[in-house]
């Protein structure tokens, strides 16, 4: 019994039913949550943000991190499934913080979301807060913020 095993997952790779993680990320997909971070990270809001780590000394670019909430669901999640290869001339877009940082948080709303923007150390997060502004596709298929 134990001389099948390896040839059973052989076969299992080989017909494509194994998988790693990153095998599962959709470029794609993932080039278009960059636009919307993109877009949010020009909004007033996370340029205050940024205005705020910049004056408090941090080096380098700014670190951000974005979460989708789905109350209804009781869920937070991460909005990159893999590493994001994501940012601007002064942040980028990470999996995990590790020091004080800029966290989006995203809730779906029609055909886009509603976000909060808000600083905090990787031993502050919170739940995120009162909606900042909303975000939504406009006829191009590109990303649009408004206030609220």
């Amino acid at each position: 019994m134990k001389r099948l095993v390896p040839p059973a997952l052989i076969a299992l790779a080989a017909t494509g039913c194994m998988h790693s993680p990153q095998a599962l990320i959709n470029p794609a997909e993932e080039a278009g949550k960059c636009e919307l971070v993109q877009t949010l990270m020009r909004e007033q809001v996370s340029q205050g943000l940024l205005s705020q780590l910049a004056s408090q000394g941090s080096d380098g670019p700014a670190q951000v991190l974005v979460f989708v909430r789905r109350p209804e669901e009781g869920m937070l999640e991460r909005l990159f499934q893999g590493d994001p290869t994501c940012g601007g001339a002064n942040y980028r877009a990470v999996q995990d913080i590790t020091m004080k940082a800029v966290v989006l948080f995203l809730q779906p709303r029609g055909n886009g979301y509603i976000y909060d923007a808000q600083l905090a150390a990787p031993n502050e997060l919170s739940l995120g807060g009162e909606a900042k502004g909303a975000v939504s596709r406009d006829d191009g298929g590109g990303w649009v913020a408004s206030g609220l």
